[in-house]
């Protein structure tokens, strides 16, 4: 898989024979001559019938996995390629021998596990693309892999989970009557991300569109979210409370501030300027909110609550709702579905159990 035949700087890249390629730039493809081995040698003699169908195959493998994880896949089999290219080594089909070495040289500068797994989940994928048997599912690649991922394992300390107390105080603070736009998008970004369990990417890729209100609660279409694979759209469910942190109430009173209709396309959570004219903030970017500009406006509303920011995240605000919710006894499969979860293990992850329910696993076994 030789680096140099890769395209940079947005140019196309021409696959020759023995497959004839549509053009691809840089971004669809991840390394262009896993399409020249492999299964891609065979059926050279197809019919001119069947060449069109022929053609499209590597569009339809690479689309198999998100633009960003082919990126990702990309930059990790490229440095892969430079690796095996300076001790002469084929890069494809590899041995899980070499696969081995080479998560050893890649453990010695990593700082994190997440490092050694990216490198396996590209070289797996190289090579299933190309029909050669996968080296990292042998049992040489899984002992090093565990081995680099003990070196390498560290103590990881979680944010705290957002509460309702918090909550009411960040309402009090800046949801009030007379709230400009600038502080009633801090507290509906907390509020709906609270609510609905909501990911970063699930909140900033909100628009007007995705949105219906009703008088019992309002829905939420997340035309984009991490589990949903096949894109077929999530529907988020948040009730109306009624309550002074009601979640829809103050959905309302963003959209109407904001000015953003039921039809509008656009992000509902963008940069605020102020407007000396009128006296008021006005949304002035079309482009939604970047995580580190998200995470600010929250951190800066809890320090200003007097609490510790260094303890909290933007993932402080679904853990928070998934707390309460495994608190309050809601059941499991509403739970998950509610989450978008898709295993168990995921869904654990972000819920921090009290002490309360925690002594209770002695106070319940009889002694």
């Amino acid at each position: 898989m030789p680096v140099n035949n890769l395209a940079t700087g947005g140019r196309t890249v021409h696959l020759t024979q023995p497959v004839q390629l549509q053009q691809y730039t840089t971004e669809q493809l991840t390394m262009n001559n896993i399409f020249r081995v492999g299964r891609w040698k065979q059926n050279s003699d197809i019919s001119d019938e069947l060449s069109t169908l022929k053609a499209r195959l590597p569009e339809y493998c690479l689309s198999s996995r998100s633009l960003n994880t082919r990126k990702k896949y990309q930059y990790a089999s490229n440095a892969f390629c430079k690796w095996t290219k300076i001790h002469n080594i084929t890069p494809l089909p590899s041995s899980d021998y070499t696969v081995s070495l080479y998560l050893i040289h890649i453990s010695q500068n990593a700082k994190s596990a997440s490092k050694i797994n990216e490198v396996i989940y590209a070289i797996s994928w190289a090579h299933k693309l190309a029909g050669f048997n996968n080296p990292c599912t042998s049992e040489l690649v899984t002992f090093v892999n565990e081995g680099a991922q003990r070196k390498l394992g560290h103590f990881i300390t979680k944010k705290d989970p957002i509460t309702p107390d918090i909550l009411q105080k960040i309402v009090h603070t800046y949801g009030h009557l007379n709230s400009n736009l600038k502080d009633l998008r801090t507290v509906c970004m907390c509020l709906l991300s609270y609510a609905g369990f909501l990911r970063f990417s699930e909140l900033v890729n909100l628009r007007g569109i995705d949105i219906k209100i009703y008088s019992t609660h309002a829905n939420l279409n997340l035309a984009k979210s991490k589990t949903d694979i096949y894109r077929e759209g999530r529907d988020v469910i948040i009730s109306r409370t009624n309550l002074v942190t009601c979640p829809v109430c103050m959905l309302e009173r963003y959209l109407k501030l904001a000015s953003i209709t039921s039809n509008s396309d656009e992000f509902m959570f963008r940069s605020v300027n102020f407007c000396k004219s009128d006296n008021s903030y006005k949304h002035r970017s079309t482009s939604p909110l970047s995580y580190t500009r998200a995470r600010e406006i929250l951190l800066s509303s809890l320090q200003s609550i007097g609490l510790d920011s260094k303890k909290f995240g933007l993932h402080s605000l679904r853990s928070g709702g998934a707390s309460a919710a495994a608190a309050a006894g809601v059941e499991d499969r509403l739970f998950k579905k509610h989450g978008r979860w898709k295993s168990d293990t995921a869904k654990d992850g972000y819920v921090k159990v009290s002490l309360k329910d925690r002594l209770s696993v002695t106070n319940n076994i009889g002694i």
